[in-house]
């Protein structure tokens, strides 16, 4: 059995050790996340705080675009359909004539 008696002093020094590190393996995480987040931004920021504030930034002005582009191809959906249908009655209409 290798593992130290539960309350012993190496049991404790493995308990530290331990979290210590699950503690540097989130951290490594949390910063290949923001290194990512820092390649699909526009601007070149290093520091973490302006990467994580350019990207709220950058996400809201996308969400936004969206929703622009999206109200605008409903309007331009609209039209065309309206447009298409007066034109399928033209067509109608003159096949008749």
């Amino acid at each position: 059995n290798d593992k130290p008696a539960p309350g012993s002093a190496d049991w404790h020094k493995q308990r530290k050790d331990n979290h210590k590190e699950v503690e540097r393996r989130r951290r490594e995480n949390i910063n290949a996340g923001i290194k990512e987040l820092a390649m699909l931004l526009p601007s070149a920021e290093t520091n973490k705080s302006q990467i994580l504030q350019r990207a709220s930034e950058y996400i809201k002005r996308l969400k936004e675009n969206e929703q622009n582009n999206i109200e605008k191809w409903t309007l331009e959906k609209l039209l065309n359909d309206q447009a298409l249908t007066e034109l399928t009655a033209s067509n109608e209409k003159l096949k008749t004539e």
